[in-house]
């Protein structure tokens, strides 16, 4: 009886050790496979404007594909497209339904959201998830405008506005960057945290998501984290921004990563941000405050 209780006590033993062990999380990514992520997110806005109050629902959701092409040491050479960008909106003002998949060919702005989707960016990305650079932005860029061409003339000054500022490289940052920003920058062991910052920009505003994750544990040769991120808008650089926004909020998510790829099987949040948007134009300036609910869901 004894010798059972003592083999009990060391199995149990070892099994408290075992999830002790510090885990190295990085990324794993076989060359030239091809990965998906897939995301989704539900936005209910409540704003308040000129004496009115009135919500916007907002549906998003996107598929990304990927590949490394090549890795020198912890960097790697990441082949991306955006192959389909989906959003809905309902407002007062009336609904509105996009998938650049699908474009509305009468449409420039989804025409150009079309051509987005159906091109390739690459972009060095360390093996702890960090965005390094881009590698051939303006050809991207450049092959994506190159649809301009084929927009009537009397809407292409409009649709050129509208092309910059979807292909602004912190814009195009901002949709991959977020992708792989989970992980430490070393090992980490039940109960470790560790942080990282990225940066979301849209229409010349800014806002800065700082993040805490924190090990949950391992099983099965796979890591769950939960994460909170804390968000604040960040002063435009551009004196003639037609938009600047003073907003923070949170964001706390759960995910789970496997270990041998150190990719984000899941992950799911939910989130709030308020403040004020103050858009300018035609020498008048309007503030609206934004109080903003969310939730987002995140899978392989």
């Amino acid at each position: 009886m004894k010798k059972v209780f003592l083999s009990v006590f060391f199995a149990l033993l070892g099994i408290s050790l075992m999830a002790q062990e510090p885990v190295t999380l990085k990324l794993h990514l076989e060359k030239g496979k091809v990965y998906k992520a897939k995301s989704s997110s539900k936005q209910n806005l409540q704003i308040a404007a000129g004496g009115q109050q009135f919500n916007i629902d907002v549906f998003s959701s996107s598929i990304v594909t990927y590949k490394v092409l090549k890795q020198e040491n912890d960097i790697m050479d990441v082949e991306l497209k955006f192959d389909t960008i989906v959003s809905k909106s309902n407002s007062p003002m009336g609904n509105k339904e996009t998938n650049s998949a699908k474009p509305n060919m009468a449409d420039p702005m989804e025409r150009i959201m079309n051509k987005i989707s159906t091109s390739t960016i690459v972009a060095k990305i360390s093996t702890a998830g960090k965005f390094v650079d881009f590698v051939n932005y303006p050809k991207f860029k450049d092959h994506v405008l190159f649809v301009l061409d084929s927009i009537p003339a009397g809407k292409r000054d409009q649709a050129k506005m509208m092309a910059d500022a979807l292909l602004q490289e912190s814009a195009i940052r901002t949709r991959i960057e977020p992708l792989f920003a989970y992980l430490p920058e070393k090992a980490v062991k039940t109960g470790d945290t560790w942080e990282t910052t990225y940066s979301l920009s849209a229409n010349n505003a800014t806002l800065l998501s700082l993040n805490t994750f924190t090990l949950k544990g391992v099983a099965n040769n796979v890591a769950a984290v939960s994460g909170k991120s804390e968000i604040e808008s960040l002063p435009s650089n551009d004196p003639a921004a037609q938009m600047t926004q003073d907003l923070k909020g949170t964001m706390t998510a759960d995910g789970t990563i496997d270990l041998s790829t150190g990719i984000m099987l899941k992950s799911t949040g939910k989130g709030h941000i308020e403040g004020t948007m103050t858009m300018k134009a035609n020498n008048s300036e309007m503030k609206m405050k934004m109080d903003s609910e969310s939730e987002s869901i995140m899978i392989k």
